[in-house]
């Protein structure tokens, strides 16, 4: 049976997740690794279609609408002494420099790239990011630099994209080892439920298939355009109720009448 074969009956057989606990660790550990790989495409592609599109609205912005400012510690100053808000075909583009406009103003079921006095917020399929200006330090810079900084950046998200890709998708694989070392302590809590004796390392296999199905829902939640309440508690729900039925769907040992 390939991996794919076995992500496909992981996803929904207890039966033959049992049937892997026979299986060596470094397959095991191969299969977590593939399973990770499949679930971040979609989330990666969402993040890097985000970033893209953040960094031609806001360049867009500077060179055609925005008017001159200067970024000092942390402070947008500018000459204006109202919001400018400008719609665009790609979203709406707000600027400014007095305070009056906030967060709570902005509506998080439109594109929006605003530029405020202390943050910038990109609003965008339902989600707002937020960039304080005073997490960059004490920048000193004017429009001209910031477009110039913005070009420079741009050019260079072919390599910082995927650099950033692989790193989050080593950083989910690690948080997903660590919830199977979880789970799989929890598969020793209950291992009186399974009718047959399992060691740790069989545990450990199971508990790593057993993960497949809430892992993939996860992924399903992440890329959707609204929030869902209780993701993390459904996760471990459900993977505590795979890893079960994974342990009552084991055969039981033949006894001396069954011969």
């Amino acid at each position: 049976m390939n991996i794919f074969q076995k992500f496909m009956k992981s996803l929904y057989s207890p039966l033959y997740i049992g049937r892997f606990r026979f299986q060596g660790i470094g397959k095991t550990i191969g299969y977590v690794f593939f399973l990770m790989l499949l679930t971040s495409i979609p989330v990666s592609f969402i993040f890097t279609n985000t970033i893209t599109s953040a960094a031609n609205k806001v360049e867009n912005a500077l060179s055609e609408d925005i008017p001159d400012f200067q970024l000092q510690n942390g402070i947008l100053h500018s000459d204006q002494t109202e919001p400018l808000i400008y719609n665009q075909d790609n979203g709406t583009v707000v600027f400014d420099t007095t305070g009056e406009f906030t967060r709570e103003d902005i509506n998080q079921e439109e594109e929006t790239t605003a530029l405020l006095r202390e943050e910038l917020i990109i609003a965008e399929g339902g989600e707002v990011q937020t960039f304080r200006y005073d997490q960059a330090g004490n920048l000193q810079l004017s429009k001209d630099e910031v477009l110039s900084f913005t070009d420079t950046l741009t050019g260079l998200f072919p390599i910082l994209i995927p650099v950033i890709l692989i790193l989050l998708y080593l950083f989910a694989a690690a948080l997903k080892f660590i919830g199977i070392f979880a789970l799989s302590f929890f598969g020793l809590l209950i291992k009186k439920a399974a009718p047959i004796s399992l060691s740790y390392r069989q545990i450990w296999i199971m508990s790593a298939y057993a993960v497949t199905l809430p892992t993939v829902i996860t992924a399903i939640i992440d890329i959707m355009p609204f929030h869902v309440p209780f993701a993390f508690t459904l996760y471990w729900i459900i993977a505590f109720f795979m890893l079960y039925q994974v342990y009552k769907n084991l055969p039981k040992p033949k006894t001396q009448t069954d011969k």
